[in-house]
């Protein structure tokens, strides 16, 4: 080799050593980073830890290379990894947190009633609202009335849908139209209206709660013939049907399955994108729901195709209750389909089905669970939802179980509800040879957990099947009510997260609706309001977690729930860059000022979709 050869060789080898050491290694592998947020306090929330007030790391720089976290740790470290294009995001020492999760919301509801009109979707039926007397008596009396008046007065043509909206009287305790209805003591037959509204469907509601008149059910039926039988599955009496009781799936699905059957899907698809743009703005990156109709399974998944999905989604097909099957299509549903429903890696970037869903099963409110556990008087005890074999709850679940599906969003508000539960998949397993583990790996979970409480056999079985409670905090604060009822026997089992915690028993919680901080203070203080005095006061102030631990129930915690552990909910390179900032420090405010935290920012996927304060407006 010549002189000159030699010594280019050594001068590239020189170069190309100097270029090694300038490049970090990550760069090197990756290219430089799209993006880095630079002056925060970012909180990974990486410990995975029940000891109270341990978020992980805290740093202040974070890179992002495409849709995932590149690397953590100081500004100097991140600067390193940034090129000519690297776009830096200064947020000014505000906390940085992962995107929040919301396990348990219906968000289909809000998107319908707040855009549905905006793209052309509408209730088709004449509004009449009514608010209750004192009695069932005198309350059927006055919507029979209230329906005859607006038909006369209305000029209402044959045929036109009536929908009569029932308000809580103003000296009735909460929920009691509801369980009135659920109950049968108000039914199609005390309200005549099969004879006052012969020949106008009318339908009466009390949120969760309803009822059909004959004409209703004739035109429902023509959609779902088997409604009748369906109706008595879900409220576990043979006089259901004859009473037109009509249940969520009813209420809900006059409006996706039946006004709204024939309109084009991306009426809807888009009525609920817009709905999901404005969870951006409140640091909402994933929303966990169980969808009843098949229009909106299609809507999001249209949605999905097309690359409009505003937020993430984990769904969970609640077919036999929203189709309205009978006893034999719930049953042979789940044994048609073997079982789809994946994790979050395996399954979409975006929208994924996390398996399927009864949500009732022990109910709320009123309607709870307690059995044995907690005596009462026969009139209090006769209101008590509590499933048994027959009935759509525990068929659906078992079926499901039994074929290999994950079954999630049950309503576990009460301590025989969820014993209950547990039978039902002991009796599973037994009839499909499924082991402990096979349970486990389902990862179950239980909603509301309003009067869950801890007996000694229940808290075991959960803790040996891995179940997930889900708290609704304000369920807790219905709790004041039931202890009227039941007596101070009824205090120890109102929600004690504390003691589910540290007894190994992995908790989270759902916001309320779009709300995530009313529901940390509660969590942090134990504050309720009784809705008899609607006064505050204190729950079980013993059982109050710090708001660290708060925060990881709906992030760290909360991707266990929506089997994303190892995508989402902490901040790790490797993870989705689904972040939140914070206008204020939710780590050293004042408590009282948790209700009131405001999100700025909110990165999904490794892009700001929402930016109040424009912080990502320049280099």
């Amino acid at each position: 080799m010549s002189t000159i050869s030699t010594l280019v060789l050594v001068v590239l080898i020189s170069q190309g050593f100097i270029f090694s050491q300038q490049v970090p290694e990550l760069v090197a592998e990756q290219g430089y980073a799209d993006m880095i947020l630079i002056n925060g306090k970012i909180v990974t929330m990486d410990d995975w830890s029940i000891v109270p007030n341990t978020p992980g790391r805290i740093v202040e720089a974070m890179a992002i290379k495409g849709k995932r976290i590149m690397a953590l740790g100081t500004n100097q470290q991140m600067r390193e990894l940034a090129g000519p294009a690297t776009r830096f995001v200064d947020v000014g020492g505000k906390a940085v947190i992962p995107g929040l999760i919301q396990t348990h919301y219906h968000l289909f509801g809000p998107a319908a009633s707040r855009f549905g009109p905006q793209v052309g979707l509408v209730d088709p039926s004449i509004k009449v609202t009514v608010v209750a007397e004192a009695t069932a008596e005198g309350t059927s009396k006055k919507v029979r009335d209230s329906v005859v008046n607006a038909i006369e007065a209305q000029n209402i043509p044959k045929g036109q849908w009536i929908s009569v909206s029932l308000r809580e009287g103003p000296d009735n305790r909460p929920s009691t139209n509801r369980t009135w209805l659920y109950r049968g003591l108000i039914n199609r037959r005390t309200v005549q209206l099969d004879t006052a509204a012969p020949d106008h469907p009318v339908v009466v509601g009390a949120r969760q709660a309803g009822i059909f008149n004959a004409a209703a059910i004739r035109a429902f039926k023509e959609v779902f013939p088997d409604w009748e039988e369906s109706t008595m599955l879900e409220r576990g009496r043979s006089s259901a049907a004859r009473d037109g009781y009509a249940a969520v799936p009813e209420l809900q699905g006059l409006t996706f399955a039946y006004w709204w059957r024939d309109e084009p899907v991306d009426k809807l698809a888009e009525a609920l994108r817009l709905h999901g743009m404005t969870l951006q703005k409140l640091g909402m990156t994933t929303v966990s729901t169980r969808l009843l109709f098949p229009s909106i399974v299609d809507a999001y998944n249209k949605l999905n195709r097309e690359g409009k999905m505003p937020h993430r989604l984990s769904y969970y097909i609640e077919a036999q209750r929203g189709s309205f099957f009978n006893l034999k299509a719930t049953r042979e549903f789940y044994k048609g389909t073997g079982a789809p429903w994946t994790n979050h890696r395996n399954g979409g970037e975006m929208l994924w089905m996390g398996g399927m869903s009864n949500e009732v099963w022990d109910s709320s409110q009123n309607h709870v669970c307690l059995g044995p556990d907690v005596p009462a008087s026969p009139e209090i005890k006769d209101r008590e939802r509590c499933p048994r074999p027959g009935t759509r709850p525990w068929e659906a679940v078992k079926a499901a179980v039994m074929n290999g599906w994950r079954p999630v969003g049950v309503h576990g508000t009460s301590s025989h509800g969820v014993r209950l539960y547990i039978q039902m998949l002991e009796d599973a397993m037994k009839e499909a040879n499924l082991s402990v583990e096979h349970i486990r790996g389902l990862r179950t979970t239980m909603e509301h957990n309003t009067v869950l409480g801890t007996p000694d056999d229940v808290m075991a079985k959960i803790k040996e099947y891995g179940i997930i409670l889900n708290v609704n905090t304000p369920y807790l604060d219905w709790t004041s009510v039931l202890i009227k009822d039941y007596g101070e026997v009824l205090r120890p089992y109102a929600m004690p997260v504390k003691t589910w915690i540290n007894q190994g028993i992995r908790v989270t919680f759902e916001a309320t609706g779009t709300d995530f901080w009313k529901p940390i203070h509660t969590l942090i203080t134990r504050e309720i309001t009784n809705p008899l005095t609607e006064e505050k006061e204190l729950m079980l102030p013993e059982q109050a977690i710090d708001r660290v631990t708060a925060l990881k129930m709906t992030t760290t915690w909360a991707s266990e729930y929506i089997l994303a552990e190892d995508t989402l909910g902490t901040l790790e390179p490797g993870k989705y860059a689904d972040f939140v900032v914070l206008e204020q420090d939710f780590f050293t405010i004042p408590v009282e000022e948790i209700p009131g935290m405001q999100v700025i920012m909110t990165g999904l996927a490794g892009e700001i979709v929402y930016d109040r304060d424009q912080l990502a407006g320049g280099n």
